[in-house]
């Protein structure tokens, strides 16, 4: 759904948990109240074009006037590449910046799907894992937690890849940031 007008006419996807549902709900809310536009399970808009991923929920923002003025300064030299001139009118055409984009994993996936959503955010502002269980997870049956799983395995993907920007939360650090901000 790009551009969500009203978060809570957000369709539930066949299969959806609730919960994780509720989550994508809430991170809309949140994301209109700071000012973004939110789109839900789309793909980001970028100068590159479709990139086929998906993400859950994406805030965008607004280039900035500023830049928008010196790209068109930078066009209007007569001495660019042609490759280049081209990447630049395609930052030009883009009328809104990824801002943050968010993955809720609502119940337990492998590890190579972790690293892949890793991967998928790692060259954003901002990404963020949304993991259904936080503080209280406990070791049941040898199954190690979610949120730990995650945080071992972004901590792997810096190790080979280098620094990135993106955290792993829980459902509960979301309502928490939700609460503060006044956001129901």
């Amino acid at each position: 759904m790009r551009n969500v007008e009203d978060c809570e006419k957000i369709k539930r996807a066949r299969g959806e948990a609730k919960g994780t549902f509720e989550m994508k709900v809430l991170l809309c809310k949140l994301g209109k109240k700071l000012g973004c536009e939110v789109d839900v399970e789309e793909s980001p808009e970028s100068e590159l074009g479709e990139l086929m991923i998906r993400h859950d929920v994406l805030w965008y923002v607004r280039q900035p006037d500023w830049y928008r003025r010196l790209l068109k300064i930078v066009l209007s030299r007569d001495d660019l590449d042609r490759e280049y001139k081209k990447l630049l009118e395609n930052k030009v055409k883009v009328e809104r910046q990824l801002y943050a984009a968010f993955e809720i994993e609502g119940s337990d996936t492998t590890t190579k799907a972790m690293k892949g959503n890793i991967s998928n955010l790692s060259k954003l502002p901002y990404g963020i894992i949304v993991v259904k269980r936080g503080r209280k997870e406990r070791f049941e049956e040898g199954v190690e937690p979610i949120r730990k799983r995650f945080e071992r395995a972004l901590l792997e993907f810096r190790a080979l890849h280098g620094p990135n920007n993106v955290i792993v939360v829980s459902f509960d650090d979301v309502k928490r940031l939700a609460e503060e901000l006044g956001v129901q």
